[in-house]
């Protein structure tokens, strides 16, 4: 009898270390009770709908926004070159902002240029549901209020153009600022050049 509880007191031993080992086998690996693969949000192997993921997750795969599904703007891939305007919210779509440059002093839409608001156009009208928001800039010589008024009727060269190519005006949104949001600093003509511009992207509209 004496043996045969040693022997039943070790199996019990043995039983609750394999139980013990066994639990601790089952813990999630990453750190607290999160998942190892959740612990570095926005990489790809974080589930698009979990709530650790970082805003604007988007790695391509099905289901994500990726590639050139539209994804809507989030505090973890902003760009500081687009605002919310008109109730508009931007979103990003693969080749967008388009930008349409100009002369110097012009509003005029040159010839190697239209190429550029074609396809725009060809893209928009193939997706209902999603809107165009038109911006108009300028360089920074000129008065403030000048350049205000020249990036406006940049904007709405584009928004004609746009309409020309069979986009319902009730799609489009402009907005001019100026040479408030230059896309290059500094001074000279290849600086200026860059900023004398109109920049398309896409939006819905705001809930």
């Amino acid at each position: 009898m004496q043996y045969s509880g040693r022997i039943l007191n070790a199996v019990l031993a043995l039983g609750a270390v394999i139980l013990f080992a066994g639990c601790e086998s089952d813990k999630p690996a990453g750190s607290g009770n999160i998942p190892a693969a959740w612990d570095n949000p926005g990489t790809a192997n974080v589930p698009a709908g979990n709530s650790l993921a970082a805003p604007g997750w988007n790695d391509g795969s099905a289901g994500s926004g990726g590639a050139d599904v539209p994804t809507e703007w989030g505090a973890g891939s902003t760009d500081d070159s687009i605002l919310a305007i008109d109730g508009v919210r931007p979103i990003r779509v693969e080749g967008f902002p388009v930008v349409v440059y100009f002369g110097y002093d012009t509003d005029r839409v040159t010839e190697a240029e239209t190429g550029k608001i074609a396809q725009v156009a060809g893209w928009i009208n193939s997706q209902p549901g999603y809107l165009l928001v038109v911006e108009g800039h300028c360089d920074e010589r000129g008065t403030e209020e000048y350049n205000r008024a020249l990036g406006e009727r940049r904007a709405i060269a584009v928004e004609n153009a746009l309409a020309a190519h069979g986009v319902d005006l009730a799609r489009i949104r402009t907005v001019s600022y100026g040479e408030d949001r230059p896309a290059a600093t500094g001074s000279g003509e290849a600086v200026w050049s860059k900023n004398r511009r109109a920049q398309i992207w896409v939006g819905t509209a705001a809930k």
